[in-house]
């Protein structure tokens, strides 16, 4: 068996969502970054080097989201079945990469002791109204074009190559964000999921993320939710 984990989609009828749970989780992270950057010191090399390693995170969160966004697949069907947002997406895409890369030559002069605190909220806030508008767009024009058009099986198909494509130390991270911006179902879908599919070394560094991320009331609704049943 893989390491890599299978996450179910939340349902609604046959409806599959490909961008629903990791945009949730996306959102929460981006607006984290957006308040460290507002806060950051950067007279402190200490502050320096923690917005380095959140943005680090976040980073890999962005450029492994957009991999799968672009890959063969899904990106041959966005310009099947919607070809004007296509357009947008590609663009987009550009743009935000651009800006990453902007952030990135910041965080780097921070780090090196550059007092550079300033253009890094002015960057950040820029890259993540852009990247609000982003979402946005593929979450109501390309998904319901994709659900209207593409059998459920196969948009199934590949939300499960991309979410198993994940490696574990990478999970951690996304789930770090995923969880606590979720529903109870899509927390029970997400976790019953990962200890139906996943070995069980692998599904304790899962859990430990949801214990760390959660509350403990929330943890407890995840836990008996899977101990019933309740991710089937």
């Amino acid at each position: 068996m893989s390491n890599a984990t299978t996450i179910p989609d939340k349902q609604t009828g046959d409806a599959v969502d490909l961008y629903r749970e990791v945009h949730k989780g996306l959102r929460l992270a981006l607006f984290e970054l957006v308040g460290a950057a507002g806060a950051l010191d950067d007279s402190s090399p200490r502050d320096a080097e923690a917005f380095a390693r959140l943005f680090a995170d976040i980073d890999m969160m962005l450029v492994t989201h957009h991999g799968h966004e672009d890959g063969e697949h899904l990106a041959a069907l966005i310009e099947r079945h919607a070809p004007e947002a296509a357009t947008r997406v590609v663009e987009a895409h550009d743009r935000i990469n651009a800006r990453l890369a902007e952030i990135r030559s910041l965080v780097a002069e921070s780090t090196a002791g550059s007092r550079v605190g300033a253009e890094i909220y002015d960057s950040v806030v820029r890259f993540v109204a852009d990247y609000l508008d982003h979402m946005n767009d593929e979450e109501t024009v390309v998904m319901p074009a994709l659900q209207g058009a593409v059998p459920v099986d196969e948009l199934m198909a590949i939300t499960m190559a991309i979410r198993t494509s994940v490696p574990p130390p990478d999970m951690c991270v996304f789930l770090r964000y995923m969880l606590p911006a979720m529903n109870p179902d899509e927390r029970t879908a997400t976790l019953g999921g990962m200890k139906a599919g996943a070995p069980p070394e692998i599904f304790a560094l899962f859990w430990g993320v949801a214990e760390a991320s959660l509350s403990k009331a929330d943890l407890a609704t995840v836990a008996s939710r899977i101990t019933d049943g309740g991710s089937a």
